[in-house]
């Protein structure tokens, strides 16, 4: 006989550590692409900086909302075992595919359709991601018991965004290195992938979720049903909301790094900047098991307004300190670990919540949610660069036409340098039959270097052809380019551009102060969120009192949460002959508890109007007024057209219990027992 899968008890088993390792390596290769992809576009000069970085979250994010329906349909239906098997599989056909763009662009010398083989991967990977994710974050409660929860997605979270960092870096350092011969790169991701699909083979098999679900009729009738299901549902609402604003910040800040980097002087090169943008991944990898340790055996979601709050004044001093080097890595750090903090306890909550033959289909949604967020973030950032150009905010920089072109007007390309980042380092023209040539140099008593050569795309491809047809002997027209150059006010470097003959004067914006304000803008967007998030959940700021007193203290242990409904009127019987039960019992609950006192002349008034709207109350199991049978059996006529669900409630010092519901019309003994049975009550 078959043995039946259970979770596990312990974090050292098969399974989770098969998980572990192929989500590390999916996230590394995830971001690798996603970075590489994006320098490999703008050296090509096949995508502007600002258009590469704008379009890359796209890329990735579309496929999150073209098939989350579907990739919630089988995460459900099928067992995820099988679903994370397969797309590790699938990991490794794209990145052959990123493999051959990247020889395509280089070797083959054609850099557009090159490129936009890459950026094919990098929708690839989202799509790769969108059937990954429900699969990963839904077998969580089948592989780990309640009690682990945290901890386990605290961990998962950790060496996730420990991947992030290393893949970010790594896709930039590897396009630095190797630019020129980026296929070394996809040989890299490629062996990468086999080692991850082979990890996942260590997942046990795990029993399907609904293995009955019959495939949708219209196949995004069951989003917008969902949808309508998690907006009525006020935990699962509250993780909803909380972790699209996180993607959708995740999106944004990485925008507004990559403009930094691109708009310094000199501009920063693909290491530095991978590097900054990968540091707040380093400080999510700290911050994620610090909150899941936090948490012990609950979902503790206290710490959201101590990691919002903490990523709003770390914001606040980055736009301070961009010209300061240590201090801005300083920040990005913090701003990581202030986001474990904000996240844990919201994965945690939608994994708690959703209901057990759904959890694929919940996570494939918030996944869409996820993705408009995204999008969002992408289009917000396109429409503040837009704006700030359109305005002057980020002044329009004006070309003149270069210093050779006084000799002549004919100028022809003759002699191209590059340094190891495949920039231009000198180049040399022709000008009426005179030789002339402009090279890069450092300033004595300064890091900015004296010129810096900016060579178009066309330019460089129509060079490329001349130098190929010279070496191997075939008749070739001369490279006649068009020479400008430009200064940034308050900067002595001039910048000189190479185009070809034909091509039109390009488009130049001074977006040294722009990310300033993309950083303040980003603090008051979280603070917006947090009044938002306080707003579904009015005591949040005393839960996070709650966690700072509780500091070093034993963890409260939560257990039979899921008792507890998630949208409509409830009553909560407990014992209230410890003061702190009211507090555990508080803290314990993920949704706002309105507790009601039998010495209220208006208390039964008042419960009633709590319960009509749909709110929580908890009332003592007796005391000198009254008990809470008699209580009950009052409120029945107040609130007969829409009766609530009674929870008996069991609290000690450690842990707090969620008993199976009862009658309105139980006895006092009936709820007396129903305490009692609460006591041993553990969650599934």
């Amino acid at each position: 006989m078959t043995a039946v899968f259970q979770p596990a008890g312990t974090l050292r088993n098969r399974t989770f550590i098969g998980l572990l390792i192929a989500q590390f390596l999916a996230a590394f290769n995830d971001q690798a692409i996603h970075a590489s992809a994006m320098f490999f576009a703008i050296n090509r000069k096949t995508l502007t900086e600002g258009t590469a970085i704008s379009l890359m979250p796209i890329l990735f994010f579309a496929p999150w909302a073209i098939f989350c329906t579907l990739a919630g349909y089988l995460a459900d239906k099928f067992t995820k075992r099988s679903s994370l098997i397969f797309w590790k599989l699938a990991e490794i056909g794209i990145t052959a595919v990123t493999t051959l763009g990247f020889v395509i662009g280089s070797e083959l010398n054609m850099p557009n359709l090159g490129v936009w083989i890459v950026l094919s991967t990098v929708f690839l990977m989202g799509m790769h991601s969108t059937f990954f994710v429900p699969a990963k974050y839904g077998c969580m409660p089948e592989i780990l018991q309640p009690h682990l929860l945290s901890r386990g997605n605290g961990l998962l979270e950790s060496l996730s965004f420990l991947a992030t960092i290393l893949g970010t870096v790594s896709g930039g350092i590897l396009s630095q290195h190797f630019n020129g011969n980026e296929y070394v790169i996809g040989l890299v991701l490629f062996a990468l992938a086999i080692i991850g699909a082979a990890a996942s083979f260590m997942i046990q098999r795990m029993p399907a979720a609904n293995p009955n679900r019959s495939f949708p009729k219209y196949i995004y009738l069951p989003l917008f049903q969902n949808l309508k299901k998690l907006i009525h549902h006020r935990p699962l609402t509250f993780a909803l909301v909380g972790i699209a604003f996180f993607t959708f910040m995740l999106a944004f800040m990485r925008a507004a790094v990559y403009m930094l980097g691109e708009s310094r002087i000199p501009r920063w090169d693909e290491a530095k900047t991978s590097e900054l943008v990968g540091m707040t991944a380093l400080g999510i990898g700290v911050g994620s098991p610090l909150a899941g340790w936090l948490s012990g055996k609950k979902v503790e979601l206290g710490l959201v307004p101590i990691g919002g709050i903490g990523m709003v004044i770390i914001l606040c001093f980055a736009a301070m300190l961009l010209g300061y080097g240590p201090g801005l890595v300083a920040c990005i750090i913090l701003i990581g670990f202030f986001t474990g903090f904000y996240l844990v306890p919201m994965f945690t909550l939608l994994q708690h919540r959703a209901p057990k033959e759904q959890k694929g289909e919940v996570v494939a949604t918030s996944n869409f949610v996820n993705v408009v967020g995204a999008i969002a973030a992408s289009l917000l950032f396109f429409l503040i660069v837009w704006l700030a150009h359109f305005t002057n905010f980020a002044p329009r920089v004006l070309h003149e036409t270069h210093r050779l072109h006084r000799h002549g007007s004919s100028i022809a390309l003759t002699g191209v340098a590059i340094d190891m980042h495949n920039r231009p380092q000198s180049v040399e023209f022709l000008v009426n039959g005179n030789r002339a040539k402009i090279s890069t140099g450092v300033q004595a008593d300064s890091a900015e270097p004296k010129v810096q050569i900016i060579l178009s795309q066309k330019a460089q491809v129509r060079w490329n052809e001349f130098e190929e047809a010279t070496r191997t002997g075939k008749p070739a027209d001369p490279v006649a380019v068009k020479v400008t150059s430009y200064k940034i006010p308050g900067v002595d470097t001039e910048h000189v551009t190479v185009r070809l003959d034909s091509e039109p004067v390009p488009d130049t914006f001074d977006n040294r102060e722009l990310p300033r304000y993309l950083f303040i803008g980003a603090a008051g967007m979280t603070f917006g969120v947090l009044a938002l998030l306080w707003w579904l959940l009015p005591d949040i700021l005393s839960r996070s009192l709650w966690v700072l007193r509780s500091f070093g203290k034993s963890r409260l242990q939560v257990h039979g949460i899921h008792h507890l409904p998630g949208q409509g009127g409830v009553v909560l019987v407990y014992r209230s002959d410890r003061p702190q039960n009211a507090e555990h019992l508080a803290v314990a609950s993920d949704r706002k508890v309105n507790f009601i006192s039998f010495a209220d002349v208006k208390h039964l008034e008042l419960a009633a109007a709590y319960l009509r709207r749909g709110d929580v109350i908890a009332v003592p199991f007796e005391s000198n007024v009254r008990t809470a049978e008699a209580f009950l059996s009052e409120l029945a006529s107040h609130v007969a057209n829409n009766a609530p669900v009674v929870v008996p409630i069991y609290c000690d010092p450690d842990e707090c219990n969620f008993g199976e519901p009862v009658l309105l019309t139980a006895t006092q003994e009936q709820l007396g027992q129903a305490i009692a049975a609460a006591a041993s009550e553990k969650m599934e």
